[in-house]
């Protein structure tokens, strides 16, 4: 079968994101903290991007101020100018040669003086009567103190050596990662030491004796029993009360025979199997809720720094009545083109036309040097290139960032329109249903862009600080035909489980018919839904004694 090749026109309308488009996408997407260091990547990058004259730009910025006019660009003061200015010579090296007179120390001493201040001492070194205090300290972890702990106690050299790999098994927890029989082999290859299992069950024992307390459990029911085990011991070495004891016994009896009763907690089994009283069962109780199932993480100092602090993205602030949003402009640079790089270009222009006339006004030599003209023109037009495309990176970034500011103030300003009633008082009630649709349709914008903008992003008002994606919910109609939001059917719920009684927590059919006398008419798999949501385990998880 032969094969038939055809050519035929057809016409397509393609829709395609330009770079800088892309670019812009992805700026809208970051969060306050992320944008600032995104601008300190694209200064490093771009040698034609720089900082402005002005240091930082405002801490906040209006919607009223970005509709004032765009921000500046560049700033092409002559100063600035005539301090960067790029000389370039006729033989193409980029300059002319330096001469000792012509050196002047000043003139790289006085410019860009955080670019050499650490090699100052009066720069680099603090005052020694000033107070100075490490914000990042290295701690020792669990495992080394328990190494410390173990060295001290009357142990052979082969149960030292034991101790060593127990210790060396446990995970960040604290837990025991692997079982007797497999450390007896793993010694008997590694370490050519031939150990039976009791000699490890034995040193085991010693380890979980150890602080912190709960240490060497191989699972949460072992860890919390060699607490309450640690604990009677103490009880009984310092003599305590019959109380006291008695307590930890039925704490002991619980772990140990009623786990399963414990977990899911059927307090009434657990005291008809083990012949105690409802009193002296809540004692335990409370007792083992004291206990640590994560024993390697409590008490240990981590080599970890704190957290950082929520930083908003937005602020809105209740001036008499009146909303008034600002956007987060703290740490950002006021960013500018480099002038000398904007110089550098003229300049180069200049030498093309040069050039250019050179080669047209010495006909008769032309011949002998247009070989060496031609190659001093590529090269000029060549920096020339790479100097524009630099300047443009410059611009467009620049660019891309106040269209990033205007954008996300003006979805956060109709969200904030949209929601004005809630914004003004914080009352859970007056918060509307609101969908990504509503405030597209507000601002002329996609969906997709709005989704970009309100993500990650927090907004701080005068009743707190809040993830902007919780103000947006479906609707939910009530018995008498009206549309509230799903925020405030969760906050409804919370506050039943809140109120309810611990002893006989509502079960979900109960909260669908407490939910039904409020006027929420919800399915029972719409409030399991809601209550997984908010986080709230079932019934039987929630009751005590």
């Amino acid at each position: 079968m032969a094969l038939n090749l055809k050519q035929n026109l057809s016409q397509k309308l393609m829709q395609r994101l330009s770079p800088q488009q892309v670019q812009l996408m992805k700026l809208m997407q970051v969060t306050t903290m992320d944008l600032e260091q995104r601008i300190k990547e694209e200064l490093q990058e771009n040698p034609a991007l720089e900082e402005g004259n002005g240091g930082k730009a405002q801490d906040e910025v209006s919607i009223s101020q970005l509709k004032d006019g765009p921000e500046e660009t560049h700033a092409n003061d002559d100063d600035s100018a005539s301090d960067s200015r790029l000389d370039t010579g006729d033989d193409g090296t980029g300059g002319p040669e330096t001469t000792p007179e012509d050196f002047d120390l000043n003139d790289y001493v006085d410019r860009d003086r955080e670019d050499y201040a650490y090699k100052l001492k009066s720069d680099n070194y603090r005052d020694p009567s000033e107070e100075y205090e490490n914000p990042v300290r290295f701690k020792q972890g669990f495992q080394e103190q328990l190494r410390n702990e173990l060295g001290m106690l009357p142990l052979s050299p082969v149960q030292k050596q034991i101790g060593e790999v127990i210790i060396g098994n446990l995970d960040e927890d604290g837990y025991l990662q692997r079982s007797v029989e497999a450390m007896v082999n793993d010694m008997a290859f590694t370490l050519n030491l031939m150990v039976e299992p009791g000699q490890v069950e034995e040193v085991l024992r010693k380890v979980q004796g150890l602080e912190p307390s709960g240490i060497g459990g191989r699972d949460l029911r072992e860890c919390l029993m060699i607490q309450v085990r640690n604990k009677l011991a103490d009880a009984r070495e310092h003599k305590a009360g019959s109380e006291e004891i008695s307590v930890l016994q039925t704490a002991l009896k619980v772990l140990d025979k009623c786990f399963e009763e414990f977990v899911k907690r059927q307090y009434g089994r657990i005291a008809e199997r083990l012949k105690v009283d409802e009193e002296d069962l809540r004692e335990a109780m409370e007792l083992i809720k004291t206990l640590d199932p994560k024993p390697g993480q409590s008490g240990m100092e981590s080599a970890m720094p704190a957290a950082p602090t929520l930083i908003p993205d937005f602020y809105l602030s209740n001036e008499d009545g009146e909303l008034v949003l600002l956007l987060n402009n703290k740490n950002d640079p006021s960013l500018r083109v480099n002038p000398s790089y904007e110089q550098m270009l003229l300049e180069y222009g200049d030498q093309s036309g040069l050039a250019a006339k050179e080669v047209a006004g010495n006909a008769p030599v032309r011949d002998s040097r247009q070989r060496a003209l031609d190659v001093k023109r590529r090269q000029t037009k060549e920096a020339a290139l790479f100097v524009k495309q630099k300047i443009d990176s410059a611009r467009w970034f620049m660019e891309m960032i106040r269209q990033r500011k205007d954008t996300m103030l003006r979805i956060m300003q109709a969200v904030v329109d949209y929601q004005h009633d809630y914004f003004l008082e914080g009352d859970i009630t007056k918060l509307r249903p609101m969908r990504l649709k509503d405030i597209a349709s507000m601002v002329g914008m996609d969906i997709s862009t709005v989704s970009r903008v309100i993500n990650n992003k927090y907004i701080q008002t005068h009743f707190g600080t809040f993830l902007v994606k919780e103000f947006f919910s479906q609707s939910v109609e009530k018995e008498d035909g009206e549309e509230i939001s799903t925020s405030q059917v969760k906050s409804a719920l919370q506050h039943l489980v809140d109120a309810e009684d611990k002893r006989n927590p509502l079960t979900d059919d109960y909260l669908v018919e407490e939910m039904r006398k409020q006027g929420f008419v919800l399915a029972r798999r719409t409030v399991a839904k809601y209550r997984d949501e908010l986080g709230i385990p079932v019934a039987r998880l929630r009751r005590q004694l």
